[in-house]
């Protein structure tokens, strides 16, 4: 079969490919060109450009051709775009889980197939079965790396034109295959934060949001100080309030017609059992039959959680849990699964 690697010149996606030789694929790397280096403030040995050079290199590596494709018009008026405007609307995004459908595997899939190829393939640590004429989703073998939870927007036509190569392996042995074909990415760390961003996200945002102070209340009424910019502080956070409190004190809502942070120092104010999301994705196409067992996991770096029900109200879903959770924030994915099936998810308001 001819497969098209996405390369982002990381361990994972090099390591995808030289599994996908191994087991007798025509194999090719691409990578995205997604965005100007100098427009973003990044040398021209970091960032996209450093992508594109690492994924060459290993294609040299591996004798495979490798091709870039350039969708920095697409991704700046797309994902950048809503980046910014969400944090103008005093929500929380996660740009990953739009860029994935829109870009990755919208106009940069789109671009690859007229390569000629029959499927393009990542280094996503996920696994994916075809069950019931259904293209089907699981977490990762590797608990700690799983990425299912970035995957929600995906629908049938994009899955069924995806292969994900390491879904069977765990990020110490995707080291060692890398080290043992001496592949120059071998060692190289993994990215964490967002890609366009270098530096603090504060940095960029006051290069395209202008920052207004206002109050700092308290949830009984009571103003105890001033904000920078309703865009630098998320629910539940801590740290940086600056405001002087005979305890703890916790962002609990972000008031953005009035430019308002409303803190509290009660940390059980935090915990809901009761919110609502839109923009909907069910990755088979349509509402579960049966919602018994269904979890729902509120951001990346936390556990799923046991859903009570599931309401449709005024094109938007409002998700009753079992128990409360502690800060869910607008802007930020809810995603469902069912055991260790990705079922779709949405965005929290």
């Amino acid at each position: 079969m001819k497969v098209a690697v996405a390369m982002s010149g990381g361990v994972d996606s090099s390591v995808a490919a030289a599994i996908l030789l191994k087991e007798g694929h025509e194999v090719s790397g691409v990578t995205m060109r997604h965005f100007d280096n100098a427009e973003f403030g990044f040398g021209e040995n970091e960032g996209s450009e450093l992508a594109i050079q690492d994924a060459k290199q290993v294609c040299r590596q591996l004798d495979i051709k490798h091709y870039v494709i350039d969708v920095t018009e697409e991704f700046k008026s797309i994902v950048v775009t809503d980046f910014i405007k969400e944090y103008v609307k005093g929500r929380t995004p996660n740009p990953c889980t739009l860029c994935n459908p829109t870009i990755k595997w919208g106009v940069f899939l789109n671009k690859v197939l007229k390569l000629g190829v029959q499927k393009i393939a990542t280094g996503h640590y996920v696994k994916m079965r075809y069950e019931s004429k259904i293209y089907c989703v699981f977490k990762s073998e590797d608990e700690d790396r799983d990425q299912s939870y970035m995957l929600w927007r995906l629908n049938q036509q994009q899955l069924s034109q995806t292969l994900f190569p390491i879904a069977n392996y765990k990020k110490k042995k995707i080291r060692k295959i890398a080290n043992k074909l001496e592949l120059p990415v071998h060692d190289k760390e993994d990215s964490q934060e967002i890609c366009f961003i270098k530096g603090h996200y504060e940095d960029f945002l006051k290069e395209h949001i202008e920052f207004k102070s206002g109050k700092i209340i308290h949830v009984d009424g009571k103003i105890i100080g001033k904000h920078r910019g309703l865009p630098l502080y998320t629910i539940g956070q801590r740290k940086g309030l600056n405001t002087p409190w005979h305890s703890a004190l916790y962002v609990l809502k972000l008031d953005v017609k009035n430019n308002i942070v409303v803190v509290t120092d009660n940390p059980d104010d935090l915990l809901c059992d009761r919110f609502s999301i839109n923009q909907v994705n069910w990755i088979s196409g349509s509402f579960p039959e049966d919602i018994k067992d269904i979890s729902i996991q509120i951001r990346y770096n936390s556990k799923p959680v046991s859903v009570k029900g599931i309401i449709l109200e005024n094109n938007r879903l409002i998700i009753e849990l079992q128990k409360p959770v502690r800060a869910i924030t607008p802007g930020q994915s809810a995603v469902f699964y069912k055991g260790d099936r990705l079922l779709g998810g949405g965005i929290i308001v």
